[in-house]
């Protein structure tokens, strides 16, 4: 276990990684790298101090060539701030893998504007799941984009808001060379008086022929007293690609409540069953990353 003293600590049984602090940039700033050729069999776990204070630093994520690695990024309920600005930049290099999850359970006063942005090189797959169940606010912004032929990006984006929650989450995937693949999939679920916001774009360049992307937005919305929106889109500038978009809004009506009530199951518990069911195939994508599982399946 390795301890740092602001803003996270960092638990592994990996040990080819380094950790380090960028005095050059102007922000703080934080540096962890998987060296070239290194094969990680257990996650990398960050964990954010539990903290009051004010945080604004960045993490750069650099995984090395031909090498493979998981990430847990995990802001806890101890984690009090009345703001957090928080930017996080991920380089994978060639025929590397890395699955990043980030796991968002803050405490409901948070406020949150976080920018991640990725580059993913030639025959290398970056996969990223964002998992929101706190906050009060949170302002999201996630770009992948390949910049090496046959890169593969992944992102899933998952919501679940109530309370006066306002979570917003903005998802591009710019295929910038030859033949990348990947898609994008927002799934949230609303109730009370949440506001909840999804926006995605497939983003084809002149240099990304061959490549395929797809976008699906999805939401369930439990409360009449919701807002809710989806908004998906394509800008293609080359040929010989494929792309394609779907969002879809469903609202709880009496019908699912009557289906339940008839079955004995009250109106809450019936809930309950619907979020784990909408969520339920989102959730096992991580199944065998324990630790982020498990906190997961806890919350919903």
């Amino acid at each position: 276990m390795n301890h740092f003293t602001l803003p996270f600590i960092i638990e592994s049984d990996a040990k080819n990684y380094v950790l380090s602090k960028c005095y050059e940039e102007k922000a703080e700033t934080y540096l962890l790298k998987v060296e070239a050729g290194t094969i990680l069999e257990s996650p990398i776990w960050v964990k954010i101090r539990p903290t009051e204070d004010t945080l604004d630093f960045t993490l750069k994520v650099e995984i090395g060539q031909d090498s493979s690695a998981s990430i847990i990024e995990d802001w806890s309920l101890e984690v009090k701030s009345d703001d957090i600005r928080y930017k996080n930049l991920i380089r994978c290099a060639p025929n590397s893998e890395l699955k990043y999850v980030i796991l968002n359970h803050t405490a409901n006063d948070t406020r949150i504007v976080e920018s991640r942005n990725s580059e993913i090189d030639a025959s290398a797959k970056c996969h990223i799941y964002s998992y929101h169940f706190g906050s009060k606010k949170v302002d999201s912004r996630i770009q992948q984009k390949t910049i090496g032929q046959g890169a593969e990006i992944f992102t899933d984006i998952v919501a679940k808001t109530g309370a006066k929650q306002d979570l917003n989450f903005n998802c591009e995937h710019l295929y910038a060379a030859r033949e990348g693949s990947g898609d994008i999939g927002m799934k949230g679920i609303a109730e009370e008086k949440a506001m909840l916001n999804f926006d995605g774009i497939i983003n084809i360049a002149q240099n990304g022929g061959g490549s395929s992307g797809f976008l699906n937005q999805e939401t369930l919305n439990l409360s009449p007293n919701t807002v809710v929106k989806a908004t998906p889109g394509l800008k293609i500038d080359t040929n010989d690609v494929k792309a394609g978009h779907g969002a879809s809004v469903r609202n709880l009506n009496d019908e699912d409540l009557y289906y339940f009530g008839a079955r004995g199951i009250s109106r809450d518990e019936a809930k309950k069953l619907l979020i784990a069911g909408f969520l339920g195939a989102e959730v096992k994508k991580i199944e065998n990353l324990k630790p982020a599982y498990d906190t997961i399946k806890g919350l919903i």
